[in-house]
């Protein structure tokens, strides 16, 4: 049971950061970005790409891989997204579209079967007394590192206060004087960034498939749902339930309970309709107007 709960805890928290790039567009925004999990997928790829074609040392790959997709995310909402985002259906279609042409274009490139880079620390670690791979002890360090960088930047900077007030009131953020088409671009940037970031974990230990970015995509709407559509602190409150659910549910039968891996993501749908039904909004959401 400890292996388990030290399993939940450190994939809850690899869960948070791919879903905190998802609600700060949407928080921000307003958007809902169907290609986020393909901005995950696409910085494994590239460090993949850096590390074994380019010869680049794993660490700058894995790095610039995160930086390439944020600059990839940037590019996408100031040639694309930005033309589109008054209207919610149409930048729902531009988005899938972007997801399914990277999708295919890394199938072409790199071919279905999986593809797989070194962890950037070999080997076990143990952890009163479970033992675990050392790299999901690196994905959880560096996953709540970078949320905790990303509420110092948001709470702390000049920056940060532009694109919290550009989240409570465009118009009025505008009015003062406050770019926001740059704060957008900002915003997009940081989300691709976090989407990277959390890609470069999600290639251990299964490996890359050009269809790696469905799954975290479907994870980061039940979090946003969960937690309210727009609230930072309820998703990653979100996070933990639904990592906690679903490794629970998948490792059940360790523990003697009838479920397993084919029932991961039925529990977790359960508590979403449970939530819902009590919190029309979300843990920490607005009611539905």
């Amino acid at each position: 049971m400890e292996q388990i709960l030290l399993l939940a805890l450190l994939r809850s928290a690899l869960y948070a950061l791919v879903a905190l790039g998802f609600t700060l567009l949407f928080g921000v925004g307003g958007v809902l970005n169907l290609a986020h999990g393909a901005l995950l997928m696409g910085s494994a790829y590239l460090a993949y790409t850096l590390f074994t074609l380019a010869g680049l040392p794993l660490l700058a790959s894995l790095v610039l891989g995160v930086l390439g997709t944020a600059l990839f995310a940037a590019l996408l909402y100031r040639g694309i997204v930005r033309r589109v985002q008054g209207s919610p259906v149409l930048t729902l279609i531009v988005t899938l579209a972007v997801a399914l042409v990277l999708q295919e274009g890394v199938a072409i490139a790199y071919g279905v079967p999986a593809r797989s880079l070194p962890p950037p620390v070999p080997g076990n670690l143990t952890l009163g007394g479970v033992t675990i791979p050392a790299v999901f002890a690196v994905a959880f360090g560096v996953s709540w590192a970078a949320i905790g960088a990303f509420g110092l930047f948001l709470g702390r900077t000049r920056l940060g206060k532009a694109i919290r007030a550009v989240a409570m009131n465009r118009a009025g953020a505008s009015l003062v004087g406050i770019n926001v088409v740059r704060v957008y671009t900002v915003v997009w940037a940081l989300s691709g960034a976090l989407a990277g970031l959390a890609g470069i974990f999600f290639a251990y230990p299964g490996g890359m498939s050009p269809r790696m970015w469905v799954d975290p995509l479907v994870i980061s709407f039940a979090i946003v749902i969960l937690g309210g559509l727009g609230s930072l602190t309820g998703s990653l409150i979100a996070a933990y339930l639904v990592g906690f659910v679903e490794t629970l549910t998948f490792y059940a039968p360790q523990v003697g309970l009838p479920l397993g891996a084919s029932w991961v993501g039925i529990p977790s749908a359960a508590l979403i309709v449970f939530v819902l039904l009590v919190r029309p909004g979300g843990l920490l959401g607005r009611p539905a107007s």
